[in-house]
């Protein structure tokens, strides 16, 4: 009888101590998942609210002195989707003594401030065996779709060198848009078609949203900059990258303009 008496209080011991080590693991869950929460909250500063009212811009003009190089016409015949008829280069796309597709960013002087990320995709299409636009801006995080517009087949072939995984991926016509998401910061990121090798197009991967790409009359605008002193970029395929400092003053657009130089 003493025997089972302590075989059944030995048994109600184990029972109580399971269930109070039980008890403590599910109150310090709760402690723990905050804790992690925290620190990721540590880590990504929220998104910084720019105020318009007190912002300035930035404007100015890419021009083009001496004579251009000479590139060839592009032939695209041999592909019978494509324009049967030589089509002019786009690499240096000057008219006038102004230049297009110039990628103008500030480089410096914006600190760590984080700013939010658009979710609306930034569109690059394939017309007429072409990538339009040639040149353009997309923010880390932001999709980019990549649409077919033509009768022709296309390999879309990003070459990053910044991070991120180098994707080659076909593209039929009247195929779905592709949307990839970029995770790094990279200039002028060449984007190719291996079908077609005059096609080539540059995404410019930016932290934040200070960026703008020369039109055709060489104009560029970056707005809403908070007023300070900034280095300011301009870009370009064949005549490479020129700065400046450029200060910033609320209500007010700076005049910032870059003149790049043929070699004979």
């Amino acid at each position: 009888m003493i025997m089972r008496m302590k075989n059944v209080l030995h048994l109600l011991w184990m029972f109580v101590l399971i269930f109070v080590m039980a008890a403590c693991r599910k109150s310090e869950e709760p402690r723990t998942q905050q804790t992690n929460a925290d620190l990721h909250n540590a880590a990504t500063p929220p998104a910084t609210a720019v105020d318009k009212e007190k912002t300035g811009s930035i404007a100015g003009t890419i021009s083009f002195t001496g004579p251009p190089p000479r590139l060839p016409m592009l032939e695209m015949t041999q592909d019978p989707a494509c324009p049967s008829k030589p089509q002019n280069p786009e690499a240096v796309a000057q008219s006038r003594g102004k230049l297009a597709n110039v990628f103008v960013y500030v480089k410096d002087g914006l600190g760590n401030t984080v700013y939010s990320v658009p979710a609306t995709p930034v569109v690059l299409d394939q017309k007429e065996c072409r990538y339009i636009p040639h040149v353009l801006g997309l923010r880390v995080g932001q999709p980019l779709e990549v649409r077919n517009a033509d009768t022709a087949s296309h390999n879309v072939h990003p070459m990053p060198a910044g991070g991120d995984e180098e994707w080659n991926e076909s593209q039929m016509p009247g195929a779905s848009a592709i949307v990839r998401t970029f995770h790094h910061s990279e200039i002028m990121l060449p984007v190719h078609c291996n079908q077609h090798p005059w096609m080539k197009a540059y995404l410019n991967i930016m932290t934040h949203p200070f960026f703008s790409v020369s039109r055709e009359d060489g104009t560029f605008l970056i707005q809403d900059l908070p007023p300070g002193d900034y280095t300011l970029a301009a870009v370009h395929e064949k005549f490479g990258e020129q700065t400046m400092r450029v200060k910033v003053i609320s209500k007010e657009t700076a005049q910032s303009s870059f003149i790049f130089t043929g070699k004979p």
